[in-house]
């Protein structure tokens, strides 16, 4: 049960993992071309740069098993994608209605001029609140 656990790897994780391992890659191929087999360009020299190809060795390793992973993982989740959009093709689609005309009325019951009035009133409310909130605050 704890083995199945372990074994299961979030995409997040795997992402990070090949992140991580072409990160440390880098570096340690790095510390191989600072070392005494790239300043004497020969291969005679490999048991001074030991560390840093023994570093690069594992890496490239790790960095391979766990690109394989992420291969893997994504040729499986398409799958599952395709699957839901079959299921919400397979939906019954929900037609438009008439309810943009439902919603807005034929005919205003307001005249232009009730409009204006409205308004007004509006602005008058909103300046006397303004007011009576500056008194209080001063």
């Amino acid at each position: 049960m704890a083995s199945a656990a372990v074994g299961s790897k979030q995409p997040q994780d795997i992402e990070i993992a090949v992140i991580g391992d072409t990160f440390c890659l880098l570096i340690a191929s790095a510390g191989l071309l600072a070392g005494s087999m790239a300043a004497n360009l020969s291969l005679e020299y490999w048991r001074e740069d030991i560390v840093a190809l023994a570093i690069v060795a594992f890496m490239g390793f790790r960095l391979l098993r766990n690109l394989m992973g992420a291969m893997m993982h994504y040729q499986q989740t398409p799958l599952v994608r395709r699957q839901s959009r079959v299921e919400a093709q397979e939906r019954v689609s929900v037609q438009p209605e008439g309810v943009v005309m439902g919603q807005i009325p034929a005919v205003s019951s307001y005249s232009p001029d009730q409009v204006v009035e409205e308004v007004v009133k509006r602005i008058e409310t909103q300046k006397a609140d303004a007011a009576k909130k500056n008194r209080f605050a001063n």
